[in-house]
C-alpha cells in the first residue's frame, strides 16, 4: 500500500468509484441502509488494497483480526476479570500467543532461534508481512483497553474498519480505541469536502518529503563508498540516513493524515518536528509519537513508570523494547538501549546545558550517530564504523579531505548536495514554525508552498518507484 506509487491510487480510485455506485443504487432502494453499506465499501478497500500488495498480506492481517475480534467479545463478558481465574488466564495466554505468532515468526524467528539461541533451524523464506508490526500493536492495544474498561462493545462492521482503515493500516499512526473507534462509528464513505483543503495540503507536502527528499537520498546511498575507518564517511552516512529516514516516514504520515481528513478522520499527527528537539525526551515526545505513546501507556506506566525508585530500568525495558520492534538484530537492541540511555540521562539530569543551539547540536548529533546501529546490517562493518566514531585518528585532516571519495563522480555530488540542500531548507522552515510556536509544518501547508512543491515533486521525483522505509518493520 505505497502511497507514492500510481498502483495505489489508482485501485484507490477504482475502489472508491465502485463504492459509489453501488451507494447510489442502494440510496435508491434501500436508503435505511445506505451507512452500513458505505462502512462495508469502506472495510472492502482496505481489504482490497491489502490484497493488491500480497495475498500473504492480506491472510495474516487477518488471522490477527479474527483472534483479536475474539478477545475483545471474551474481555467484553468479562473473561478476563478475577471471577473467571486461571481459566480466563489459561484463555487470554492462548490468544496472546496466537496473535503473536505471525509476528514471531515473520520477523524474529531466525534472530532469536538461530542467532541468539544458535539452534540452526531453518530461516523463513518469506517476506515480513506488510504493516504487521503497526497492526499487531494497535489491536493488542484495542484489546488490552477493552480489558481494562469493557463498556458498550463495538459492532464488528465497526471493529473491521478499526482495524483495516487504510490511510493507518500499514505504517501507523498507532491509534488508540478512544481516538479513532468514535469517529469510524460515525463515519461516511464519502469525500468530506470541507476538509479537501486541508487534506491536500498535508497529501502534497507528504508526497514532496517522500519523493523529492528521501526517494531521491534513498537512490544516491545505494552507490555511496563509504570508508569505514574514515569518520567523516560515517558521519556522511549517518546524516544522510537520518534525512532519509525521517522525510520518509514523515511523507507517509503526513499523506495518512491527509486521507483520513478526506474521509472526515483525524488522525494523529506521528512528527512534530523532532530534529528540532533540544534533549532525548523531546525527540521521543515529536518521533513516531504513537508508538511512544503505546510504549507509554502499555509497558512503561504498567511496570511503575517514575513511581518506582528503579524507573531508569524501566526507560531502558521500554527502549529495548522499541528497538526489537523495528528489527531482529543486534543493531536494532543497541540502537534501543542507546535511546534509552539518552532519555534516562536528559529525565535524571534535565536541560544541564543553559546554551539552547548546544543542546540542539548535542541532541542532534547523538540521535545522528546511533543511526548507524539502525541502518547498518552487516555485523562487521558496524564494528569498524562503530570505533571509527569514536577513535580520534579517524578524524585526521587526511580524511577530511577524501570526504568526497563517497561519491562515484562530481555529478553525484552536486546533484546530492541539492536534495541535501531542499531537505535542510525544509527543516529551517520546520524550525521557524517551531521558534514562532506555530502548528506543526505550518509553512510548509500554505498554497504558495503547495504550488512550489509540486512543481519541484514533477522536476525532481524519480521515475523509480520506492517503497517506504517503515515498510520493513
Amino acid at each position: 500500500m505505497n502511497f507514492a506509487s500510481y498502483e495505489f491510487w489508482r485501485t484507490l480510485f477504482f475502489c472508491f468509484l465502485g463504492s459509489r455506485l453501488i451507494l447510489a443504487l442502494i440510496g435508491k432502494f434501500a436508503p435505511q441502509q445506505e451507512a452500513d453499506t458505505g462502512k462495508w465499501c469502506l472495510a472492502a478497500t482496505g481489504l482490497v488494497l491489502l490484497g493488491v500488495e500480497s495475498w500473504l498480506t492480506l491472510i495474516v492481517f487477518l488471522w490477527v483480526v479474527a483472534l483479536s475480534w475474539i478477545g475483545v467479545l471474551l474481555a467484553g463478558r468479562g473473561w478476563f476479570t478475577k471471577p473467571y481465574g486461571f481459566a480466563g488466564g489459561l484463555v487470554f495466554l492462548i490468544l496472546l500467543v496466537a496473535q503473536l505468532a505471525p509476528l514471531f515468526y515473520y520477523k524474529y524467528w531466525d534472530f532469536i532461534l538461530n542467532e541468539w539461541l544458535g539452534l540452526g533451524l531453518r530461516k523463513p523464506s518469506v517476506l515480513i508481512p506488510m504493516g504487521l508490526s503497526f497492526y499487531t500493536f494497535q489491536k493488542l492495544g484495542f484489546w488490552i483497553d477493552t480489558i481494562r474498561n469493557p463498556g458498550k462493545q463495538p459492532r464488528f462492521l465497526d471493529y473491521l474498519n478499526f482495524c483495516c482503515f487504510f490511510p493507518q493500516i500499514v505504517a501507523g499512526p498507532i491509534e488508540k480505541k478512544e481516538s479513532l473507534l468514535p469517529q469510524i462509528e460515525t463515519i461516511r464513505f464519502r469525500i468530506h469536502r470541507e476538509n479537501l483543503e486541508a487534506a491536500l495540503q498535508w497529501i502534497v507536502l507528504g508526497l514532496a518529503y517522500k519523493l523529492i527528499v528521501a526517494d531521491n537520498i534513498g537512490g544516491f546511498s545505494r552507490g555511496f563508498l563509504i570508508d569505514p575507518a574514515n569518520a567523516w564517511h560515517v558521519w556522511f552516512e549517518c546524516l544522510a540516513f537520518a534525512i532519509r529516514i525521517y522525510f520518509d516516514f514523515a511523507g507517509y504520515s503526513f499523506i495518512a493524515i491527509g486521507l483520513g481528513l478526506l474521509l472526515g478522520v483525524k488522525l494523529t499527527l506521528n512528527f512534530r518536528s523532532p530534529y528540532w528537539a533540544q534533549d532525548m525526551r523531546e525527540f521521543w515526545r515529536n518521533w513516531h509519537v504513537t508508538l511512544g505513546a503505546w510504549l507509554r501507556d502499555y509497558i512503561y506506566i504498567p511496570l511503575g513508570g517514575r513511581r518506582v525508585p528503579w524507573w531508569p530500568i524501566n526507560t531502558l525495558l521500554v527502549f529495548l523494547i522499541s528497538g526489537i520492534w523495528h528489527g531482529a538484530g543486534w543493531g536494532f537492541l543497541i540502537w534501543g538501549l542507546l535511546h534509552g540511555i539518552g532519555v534516562a540521562v536528559c529525565s535524571i539530569k534535565g536541560r544541564w546545558i543553559p546554551f539552547a543551539p548546544a543542546r540542539w547540536f548535542l541532541t542532534f548529533a547523538y540521535t545522528t550517530a546511533t543511526w548507524l546501529f539502525f541502518l547498518e546490517r552487516d555485523a562487521s562493518l558496524l564494528a569498524q564504523k562503530a570505533l571509527s566514531l569514536v577513535k580520534p585518528a579517524a578524524y585526521s585532516i587526511s580524511n577530511l579531505r577524501n570526504i568526497q571519495q563517497v561519491f562515484t563522480g562530481p555529478g553525484e555530488l552536486v546533484v546530492t548536495s541539492v536534495i541535501l540542500g531542499l531537505a535542510a531548507l525544509a527543516l529551517a522552515i520546520e524550525g521557524l514554525g517551531v521558534r514562532r510556536d506555530l502548528e506543526p509544518y505550518h509553512f510548509g501547508r500554505r498554497p504558495v508552498a503547495g504550488i512550489v512543491l509540486v512543481f519541484l515533486i514533477v522536476l525532481l521525483a524519480p521515475l523509480e518507484e520506492s517503497s517506504f522505509i517503515y515498510f520493513n518493520f
